[in-house]
């Protein structure tokens, strides 16, 4: 069950004043640390926003913080073992990970991206995650 999440960096910046026409989202899990049953997942959340031209990035917001969960010890072992393989979550702690992310980030984010003119980086669908030759994809 995540317990917390501490954001310690927030990063906003617009490079250009085209209109904004499309958002693009990445979360990225930096570390796992895992102490029996407690993990602490470090990640960034980068919201990058695209002008009316496909190839131009307007600016980006970026979050970097720390998830705190505790899950039983079979649980918090495979997270173990899935991150010192594989440098991933398994499946379905990554689904209730890039989730919380994802609502958290972005009602945290609002009032930055306002400030300098861009809308809320708020995803508009629930993540939903399944492997494909060994790799996690969202399906949703």
């Amino acid at each position: 069950m995540i317990t917390a999440l501490e954001v310690n960096k927030i990063e906003a910046n617009r490079d250009v004043k085209d209109p904004i026409a499309n958002m693009k989202f990445n979360i990225n899990f930096d570390n796992v640390k895992v102490d029996k049953e407690n993990v602490e997942v470090a990640f960034t959340f980068t919201a990058v926003y695209e002008g009316t031209q496909s190839t131009t990035q307007v600016g980006q917001l970026k979050i970097i913080g720390m998830i705190t969960s505790r899950e039983n010890k079979k649980d918090a072992e495979e997270i173990s073992t899935t991150w010192k393989e594989k440098k991933t979550l398994p499946l379905r702690f990554a689904e209730d990970v890039i989730n919380l992310l994802n609502f958290e980030c972005g009602a945290r984010g609002t009032l930055v991206a306002y400030s300098i003119g861009f809308v809320a980086p708020i995803p508009l669908s629930r993540a939903r995650l399944q492997e494909t030759d060994g790799k996690a994809v969202s399906s949703g």
